[in-house]
């Protein structure tokens, strides 16, 4: 449970930090057709591993995700443990359940439930 399996970069602009990781690390980017101003970032396997996004979104910098076998019992967990859960959880078509927690110091990061 809980392994790293993405990150999101925040950004006022996030096309041009999507393009900063195509020139920088030779990533692709693509526009996410889910929602708007979130660029996948793709290695040339074709593996995503990351992603850009709008501070519109979060405005944390960076946002690690961790992937859960039930993203129920771990919102529970993260309560539990003095954090805070409560945001929605969203399907994701293909890919799954995510929703973002925060640890006792108000750190974002998101879970993925895999289907």
């Amino acid at each position: 449970m809980g392994r790293l399996v993405h990150f999101e970069v925040t950004s006022d602009d996030p096309r041009s930090t999507a393009a900063f990781f195509e020139v920088a690390f030779g990533w692709a980017a693509e526009d996410s057709p889910f929602c708007d101003d979130y660029f996948t970032l793709s290695a040339a396997d074709g593996s995503m591993v990351g992603a850009a996004m709008s501070t519109e979104y979060q405005n944390q910098r960076v946002i690690a995700w961790l992937s859960v076998d039930d993203l129920e019992k771990v919102m529970d967990s993260v309560v539990a443990a003095g954090g805070k859960a409560g945001g929605p959880i969203n399907e994701i078509p293909g890919r799954g359940r995510v929703t973002y927690v925060a640890d006792p110091q108000g750190t974002v990061f998101g879970l993925l439930e895999v289907r």
